[in-house]
């Protein structure tokens, strides 16, 4: 029989929800004018590491404090109303094996946060393993969906918004035209694993692709300003669509 569910949404974040949903507990208490909804948040990771037989994170590292919030596998096996997974860390960072067992990725948020010292030691005790395909991840994706729907859950998948600027990452036009095409595949992954599943799309990318990307100073790792307003207008829209009940008000006889 499957847990209660609790009045929450876990967000599994990348670097764009990350920054453009930062204000998402302010959202909900706009949208959730008589119940109370919280909003949980985890760094995001591949999808075939979010099952019991999936690789623990690495305890020297957790205890380091440079994993801090990365327990995403934890935060999936509470019993929320509403998950919603970003799609791009699992196909466009590479996976960090640790020599001792467990395994990780590290968006840019949460590296933004090592000190020097544990920079060096995550370099020094890991091995970098490439990201998965956008076909591997849509697979490890529906197996998830179905699961966390199984138990009750509803799921959101959120699509990549489509600019990618040229960075210290991303030195030139080869590397930028590489992730452009990830990025097209996965936005095109989340729309059919939602025709197969029925699991809603947190559509981030063709609202911000309308205004563009230089307008808005933001791309596919995130944007503040204008294009977190945008992005938390798609949250409220989704979160209304996918649990109506909880933004009824409260009927009293």
């Amino acid at each position: 029989m499957a847990a209660e569910l609790q009045n929450s949404i876990l967000i599994l974040d990348g670097d764009a929800e990350s920054t453009l949903l930062f204000d998402a507990e302010i959202a909900m208490q706009a949208v959730f004018a008589e119940r109370e909804m919280s909003v949980v948040r985890a760094w995001s990771t591949r999808p075939d590491w979010l099952n019991a037989s999936s690789p623990e994170l690495p305890q020297s590292l957790v205890g380091s404090g440079a994993l801090r919030d990365a327990d995403a596998r934890a935060r999936l096996n509470e019993p929320h109303r509403l998950i919603i997974l970003s799609t791009l860390p699992a196909v466009a960072f590479p996976a960090l094996k640790h020599r001792d067992g467990g395994a990780f990725i590290a968006p840019r948020g949460l590296r933004a946060g090592w000190s020097a010292d544990i920079a060096e030691r995550v370099a020094a005790e890991c091995l970098q393993e490439p990201p998965m395909s956008p076909e591997e991840a849509a697979s490890a994706w529906e197996l998830l969906i179905e699961r966390l729907q199984a138990r009750g859950a509803t799921v959101a998948l959120c699509t990549t918004f489509r600019h990618v600027r040229e960075s210290l990452e991303l030195p030139g036009r080869q590397e930028v035209a590489a992730l452009r095409e990830v990025i097209r595949r996965m936005n095109l992954e989340v729309a059919r694993l939602s025709l197969r599943t029925g699991c809603f799309v947190l559509d981030l990318d063709r609202p911000l692709a309308h205004e563009g990307g230089a307008v808005l100073g933001a791309d596919c790792f995130g944007g503040q300003g204008r294009a977190a307003e945008i992005a938390l207008d798609e949250f409220a829209a989704v979160v209304m669509d996918a649990i109506p009940d909880a933004v009824m008000p409260l009927e009293t006889s």
